[in-house]
């Protein structure tokens, strides 16, 4: 992911800090980002984690690093705003609503599933017994030999033992259920809280940890026309990481900041 961090704190920044300015949109189209491109991804790095959002990054590439470092700081400030206003709760709140675990439906008493059970068990068997009897003599036997099975196995599970056997496994079945249920409601309102204050200062320690230990010093080479880290052990490092190696030490030093700031805030 190339300059992920960059191009959302970049490109963000630029739009935040001119965006009350004529010269705002001049910006805006220069970094080929809209408005509501950079809202969109603001809402899905703090809903589904930090990732590159996938937003221009070449006028930030451009940029010398106090001026990353200024983009950097004035996209979190941005960011902050943002999250604030009524606009981004109620795109959090439907965020939330899609992720909500859908309650399990039962149609019926457990007495009622299971008669239903039977009812199309023998239903089933008897449309297989009137399509048997349409075919030719010498093709009905097998076919008749495996109905006779299917019916003497109906049966004895129509016992009244085998009925109750049956109706407490529904129960069974019903309860785990609806405790399953209710585990991943408990899930989604620890992961999706009523308020994204939550959800954002999560965001933002998940930022500071994987920023924590970012070396803006480590040696690159060219591997097939890629560029890639020298050293194997950064190599393996996450995506997340290398972003912020790309956005270079001062963007990411100025964004860590400003996180660290919010972070106390919040």
């Amino acid at each position: 992911m190339k300059h992920g961090l960059a191009r959302w704190a970049g490109a963000c920044a630029v739009a935040a800090s001119l965006a009350a300015t004529v010269a705002a949109a001049d910006v805006l189209s220069q970094l080929g980002i809209t408005p509501d491109a950079a809202k969109e991804a603001a809402a899905s790095i703090i809903s589904g984690g930090i990732f590159n959002p996938g937003l221009p990054a070449a006028a930030f590439k451009l940029l010398p690093p106090p001026a990353r470092a200024e983009a950097a700081a004035a996209g979190v400030a941005w960011l902050k705003a943002y999250t604030a206003t009524p606009e981004f709760a109620q795109r959090y709140a439907k965020i939330r609503e899609t992720h909500k675990p859908a309650a399990p439906v039962f149609e019926g008493t457990p007495e009622e599933e299971l008669k239903k059970q039977s009812d199309e068990q023998k239903q089933a068997a008897e449309e297989s017994k009137q399509a048997i009897a349409s075919l030719p003599p010498d093709q009905r036997k097998a076919l008749e030999d495996a109905l006779k099975s299917t019916t003497e196995m109906i049966a004895a599970m129509d016992t009244p033992e085998q009925k109750q056997i049956r109706l407490e496994a529904i129960k069974a079945m019903r309860t785990e259920r609806a405790q399953q249920y209710q585990q991943a409601l408990t899930n989604w309102q620890r992961e999706y809280p009523e308020s994204p204050k939550p959800m954002i200062a999560r965001r933002l320690r998940e930022f500071l940890a994987l920023s924590t230990d970012v070396d803006f010093a480590a040696e690159l080479k060219s591997d097939g026309g890629r560029m890639l880290f020298a050293n194997p052990a950064y190599q393996a490092k996450s995506a997340q990481w290398k972003m912020c190696f790309r956005a270079g030490k001062e963007a990411t030093t100025a964004a860590r900041a400003a996180v660290q700031a919010w972070l106390k805030e919040l």
